[in-house]
């Protein structure tokens, strides 16, 4: 039988532990967990990036009186912000934590432009406001905003957006710094497109005109960028003609069947397979990555989960399941 990937489980604190011990085994257990190096304020951020020429994230929260874990924002701050992956990847930043509770940070939530409603007379956050807290805020060394993010999110997913825009932030500077490098705009325009976007947007049209420029600046693909960003495009573009997309992502995966691109590509054909209703196509296209050889590149590749992922839906859809 092939093999399957599967995440592994997390340990959960049962339902049936009354509140007051699970709020005792939580704070028992932030005690002991990785901690960030936060700055007290977001001026204080912006004079420690003018030395380290990091990004900044600045975690906007409004504070929970008498320490209740019962909102997004506990949460955040006492699982997600405390996680050592989370904690790891924030070293990239200089990271700025925000409680919109407290009057003194109405300048920091001004300029940052966010704007929670306080009730007239009293400073207190009107509560149904705060339904759009927490947010994260990432901005460049001089505090211009490069995206945000709201909501609660689990470690792993905060990592992930922290891990992105770190790499936009890195990817702006390097093309900065050489606009002519292909490569670098290669980069760039990767990093815009791995961002979230509709299409249209300003990060959509971002990653467009850097991949465009790529191709440009390396026409015959002596830095590679050429083909890299053609991937890219032509990815970026499957939704708007499928077909198109299927017709050249074939071709360059024939100019270089054995690349490293290889296993993105194909699973972006059973993508474009998919979407144009071909299932037993998409599925046969997938099946290369479910090999039981561990010795193959396809047993796990960066793209086998989702490879098989896929597969898995696919063949449950033809079921008629």
């Amino acid at each position: 039988m092939a093999h399957t990937h599967r995440s592994s489980a997390r340990g959960r604190i049962a339902h049936t532990v009354p509140a007051v011990f699970a709020a005792a085994l939580l704070a028992a257990a932030v005690a002991g967990a990785a901690q960030a190096r936060w700055h007290d304020g977001l001026d204080a951020g912006l004079r420690a990036a003018a030395t380290s020429h990091k990004p900044i994230a600045v975690f906007a929260f409004i504070s929970q009186p008498g320490g209740i874990y019962d909102s997004a924002h506990d949460y955040m701050l006492h699982q997600t912000l405390v996680d050592q992956q989370v904690v790891e990847t924030l070293g990239r930043f200089e990271a700025v934590r925000l409680d919109i509770r407290q009057p003194a940070n109405d300048a920091a939530r001004r300029r940052l432009g966010i704007s929670p409603v306080r009730t007239e007379g009293t400073g207190v956050i009107e509560a149904e406001r705060i339904g759009v807290y927490p947010v994260t805020l990432f901005l460049d060394e001089r505090g211009q905003e490069l995206c945000r993010r709201h909501g609660y999110l689990p470690p792993a997913a905060y990592a992930a957006e922290l891990t992105r825009a770190a790499n936009l932030f890195d990817a702006m500077k390097a093309t900065s710094a050489n606009p002519t490098d292909a490569v670098a705009r290669r980069n760039l325009g990767r990093a815009y497109m791995e961002m979230e976007f509709t299409p249209e947007d300003p990060f959509y049209q971002a990653a467009v005109e850097n991949l465009e420029r790529a191709i440009e600046l390396d026409p015959e693909n002596a830095a590679g960028a050429k083909y890299d960003a053609s991937v890219d495009l032509t990815i970026l573009r499957l939704p708007d003609d499928p077909q198109q997309a299927l017709t050249d992502l074939r071709a360059l995966q024939a100019q270089e069947p054995e690349g490293d691109r290889r296993f993105e590509l194909q699973y972006y054909i059973a993508v474009a397979q998919y979407v144009l209703e071909d299932i037993p196509g998409a599925i046969k296209t997938l099946e290369r990555f479910e090999t039981d050889r561990r010795d193959s590149p396809w047993f796990d590749s960066p793209w086998t989960p989702d490879g098989l992922g896929l597969l898995d839906h696919l063949r449950e859809r033809q079921r008629g399941g």
